[in-house]
């Protein structure tokens, strides 16, 4: 993370440098192109006294001069090419009678002599000179590179953090997190949230393993006790009855893991989810079809409601329905209700049976995993409620448990209507 740090800002000062060089290039450009103008506009006049000096003949130079400088606000002189060494560029250009500007002086060459007019120093320019402008810069982009520092510092800092923390969890420490601070980064928030989830995932598979063990020791032993009893059986009417106990276990651990990997794959989300547009109403029919013969002494009742559709998981949102369904028929004691209804908000699957209820105390524990109660004598394994609470966090939607008119126990399904 410090060698991604240096790179980038090494990278952004590299940025500065290549600005602060086009802006030096810029500069001697335009100054360039500035020299010339000024040879442009006093070429003509130092033109001139060079041909009034010739008009009056090398005998008279230095009287000449003399009369030039009242006309020149800047000094005006005789010196030798000798004494002002130039680029060969230039010496062609004196070669050739032209006026040239040189260090702030403007010369131009006297046929026949070794002797040069210079007009100069000429008045300078307003404003800063390149070095002065480069200086600046300088001091800009310095200013530019340090407040770049500062700013990435806490960035820096907090992507040392994740590092940190990311070391952190891949050797094993799940509850590591990084501290957000005043100026949390996206970043942060985004990976804690992805390290509660994997810590979430890895605690309920350590939770489920360990019901898991548990839950298929009862009908193996089952399974061994009746196999030993049919070996031992005194008639083949009795050996029939042991397998028969060996069919109904084995039966008992396929429904078990059937319930087991329908439970991991919403535990992972790993479910196929293609969403659909369904009547609730429709949906709810259907799950009370499919229970209704498993329990033909109980009376089941689906209240008239209004065509309500919603766009959901119609799979999850049927076998939700189906096992609270399915839990209602197993506890009520003549009948069963299931009414649809909706607000603006929500649409809510509501499930009544005339059962014993559940105490307040335990409505929150028959929602995990293998959790049954004490009382609890009918068949199951306690997962039917956990995976109806899974599919409703799945459509970002819960489910509750309360008390009905008839003493028995209430489960509402409440989902969001999609916004429009």
């Amino acid at each position: 993370m410090t060698r991604l740090f240096i790179r980038f800002y090494l990278g952004v000062i590299l940025i500065l440098f290549v600005a602060w060089l086009q802006v030096y290039v810029f500069r001697g450009t335009t100054q360039s192109e500035n020299i010339k103008v000024v040879e442009d506009a006093l070429g003509g006049g130092v033109l001139s006294v060079r041909d009034d000096l010739i008009e009056g003949g090398v005998a008279n130079y230095e009287d000449t001069v003399v009369k030039v400088q009242s006309r020149f606000a800047y000094p005006v002189n005789l010196v030798k090419r000798s004494d002002r060494p130039m680029s060969s560029a230039m010496q062609v250009r004196i070669d050739n009678g032209e006026a040239v500007f040189h260090q702030n002086k403007m010369n131009v060459s006297l046929p026949e002599s070794d002797l040069l007019l210079e007009f100069g120093p000429l008045p300078q320019f307003a404003g800063p000179t390149r070095s002065n402008v480069l200086l600046s810069l300088g001091s800009v982009f310095l200013l530019a590179a340090v407040a770049i520092a500062i700013l990435m510092r806490p960035i820096a800092n907090q992507f040392r953090s994740v590092e940190r923390t990311a070391i952190a969890i891949t050797e094993g420490d799940f509850s590591a997190r990084i501290d957000e601070g005043k100026r949390g980064l996206p970043i942060v928030d985004a990976f804690n949230k992805m390290a509660d989830r994997v810590e979430s995932l890895l605690r309920s598979q350590k939770e489920l393993l360990q019901a898991v063990s548990h839950e298929l020791r009862t009908p193996l032993a089952r399974i061994k006790f009746a196999t030993e009893l049919a070996r031992t059986a005194e008639s083949e009417e009795k050996r029939e009855q042991r397998l028969d106990a060996i069919d109904e276990a084995t039966d008992r651990l396929d429904d078990l893991v059937g319930e087991l990997l329908d439970y991991t794959r919403l535990d992972e989300g790993s479910e196929a989810s293609a969403y659909v547009t369904v009547r609730v109403d429709e949906l709810a029919a259907e799950a009370v079809a499919i229970h209704l013969p498993l329990y033909p002494e109980i009376h089941f009742e689906l209240a008239e409601s209004a065509a309500v559709e919603l766009t959901t998981y119609r799979t999850g949102l049927l076998r939700a329905i189906g096992n609270l369904v399915e839990n209602a028929g197993k506890y009520a004691k003549y009948r069963v209700r299931v009414s649809i209804t909706h607000d603006n908000d929500s649409v809510m699957v509501t499930v009544d049976d005339d059962g014993g209820g559940i105490d307040q105390k335990d409505r929150e524990l028959i929602f995990e995993p293998f959790q049954r109660l004490a009382s609890d004598a009918k068949p199951g394994a306690g997962l039917g409620l956990a995976l109806v609470r899974r599919i409703c966090d799945r459509l970002n939607g819960e489910v509750t448990v309360a008390t009905n008119q008839w003493g028995g126990a209430r489960f509402v399904i409440r989902l969001p209507k999609p916004a429009a």
